[in-house]
């Protein structure tokens, strides 16, 4: 199981120190190569002042090298060095490197008025860098140029040791690493800090869940919570209360269930012991077999029922789609509900405006639904009104079942609202013992499992209508 907290943070650090990583590195690169290019160029600059203190007299070539004024050419410690050639031979050097014994500069050969910069070890074992130039020296102001006939070629090397601009470099370097890690700690400890800080919320939610009992009505809003957490927090407030009537549901339905069985178990037991306490009744024992038969009946009608309603419920219901023909359906459910109803012949209306007679369904289902509407419409309606049984097709291709017929009772919207409930009966005393209120529960369920959408319209004039849309 992973950690929102660990990959955000981790994640937010990591990509800070990128970034970082990318500045830093660039910064160190650009400050290193301008450092090199600075010391570049006074390597040139100085080696061009060298090679101005060179001159051609009339019958000698001077340098015009002062002492005083450069003491980096005349220490030993920390020094600078130049060595000036004329002709291979060497024509001057600095006093550095005096202290050295037969020690020359070495010096690379580069085209004349050229230069060439190049890594060196110095004479006291340092590293640095050298300048290696070609060049003829200039003229002096008493020196008629028309009297000069040939300058010799001189070569300079000019070597400058650049350790302390290393440990200059180092010492950067290290800066930005200790700059780079601190970064990385101090994001890492803001960004921590941070997502605690924001999650509070979803701890507080996550206690507040912990608490919840078996009375709780719904997780109450928290000042700190965040607009990311609010709809988690309606969210389960909407479960929680689909729960609380769902248990309510069940509530209702236990006791419907127990109301239902009660009152013919009631009727056997009443009867039995009247049987028995008035064995020579002929009223009470003549009847008794055939009321305890009718008595038992209903009760399988309900049990048979009940067991229909959980098969719809759970995930054992067989679908099989098959062609049914749709007249030969409406036959055989008029045939089974004619030993109830012996009226249906003139008072069910099959209508149907589909091109043909056969839809592919699952019959079991199909019929279950139109059998049970029709149940309901025969026995809820309005004697000597004519019911409607109609197929159709919408603009889509789906089919179109609807069972239309005018009710006894007017309706509530509350009514409307309940009527696929289970075990729910409009008349609240259930003076019919022969409806138990599971038809529509019943229909509404094998509807759903099929993919099939149920609704119901009523109006003023007390026509009830039930549609269901079949997708083929």
């Amino acid at each position: 199981m992973y950690s929102i907290k660990n990959r955000l943070v981790n994640a937010l650090t990591v990509i800070i120190g990128v970034i970082l990583l990318v500045v830093f590195l660039s910064l160190d690169f650009i400050l290193d190569a301008w450092v090199d290019q600075q010391f570049d160029d006074a390597l040139v600059e100085k080696s061009n002042y060298l090679k101005s203190l060179v001159e051609v007299e009339s019958d000698e070539i001077e340098f015009e090298y002062h002492t005083g004024f450069m003491p980096q050419f005349e220490r030993k410690d920390n020094a600078q060095y130049f060595q000036i050639w004329l002709e291979e031979e060497t024509f001057a050097k600095s006093q550095s490197l005096a202290y050295f014994d037969d020690v020359d500069l070495k010096y690379k050969d580069v085209p004349t008025h050229g230069s060439r910069i190049f890594k060196i070890r110095l004479p006291d074992g340092s590293m640095g860098k050298a300048i290696s130039a070609r060049f003829q020296p200039q003229l002096s102001s008493d020196v008629n140029p028309a009297d000069v006939t040939y300058i010799d070629t001189m070569y300079l090397t000019l070597a400058i040791s650049n350790q302390r601009v290393s440990n200059i470099l180092l010492i950067a370097d290290l800066s930005l690493l200790f700059v780079f890690i601190t970064a990385i700690f101090g994001v890492r400890f803001v960004v921590i800090k941070v997502v605690d800080k924001e999650l509070d919320s979803l701890y507080l939610l996550n206690k507040e869940i912990s608490e919840l009992d078996a009375h709780a009505q719904q997780i109450k809003i928290n000042p700190k919570e965040s607009r990311e957490i609010a709809p988690i927090r309606k969210e389960l407030n909407r479960y929680i209360e689909l729960n609380i009537q769902n248990v309510a549901n069940e509530k209702r339905l236990s006791s419907d269930i127990a109301h239902e069985l009660k009152t013919p178990i009631a009727e056997i037991i009443s009867l039995s012991e009247m049987n028995i306490r008035f064995p020579d009744d002929i009223r009470i024992s003549e009847t008794y077999k055939e009321d305890v038969l009718s008595i038992a009946h209903n009760m399988k009608n309900i049990v048979n029922k009940l067991m229909a309603l959980n098969q719809s419920t759970s995930g054992h219901y067989y679908i099989e789609k098959q062609e049914v023909d749709i007249r030969t359906l409406a036959e055989e459910i008029s045939s089974e509900l004619k030993f109830k109803y012996s009226d249906i012949d003139n008072r069910v209306v099959f209508v149907s405006s589909l091109a043909s007679p056969i839809i592919y369904v699952d019959k079991f289902s199909i019929e279950t639904i139109v059998k049970n509407l029709l149940d309901n419409a025969l026995f809820y309606g309005v004697e000597d009104t004519k019911i409607v049984a109609s197929m159709a097709n919408d603009d889509k291709d789906n089919v179109i079942l609807a069972i239309k017929n005018t009710t006894s009772n007017k309706l509530t919207q509350e009514n409307i609202d309940n009527l696929f409930k289970p075990l729910y009966q409009v008349d609240s005393s259930r003076t019919h013992t022969e409806r138990h209120g599971l038809g529509l529960s019943i229909v509404k369920n094998v509807a759903q499992l099929n993919g099939y959408d149920l609704s119901v319209d009523y109006n003023d004039e007390q026509v009830i209508t039930f549609s269901v849309v079949i997708g083929l």
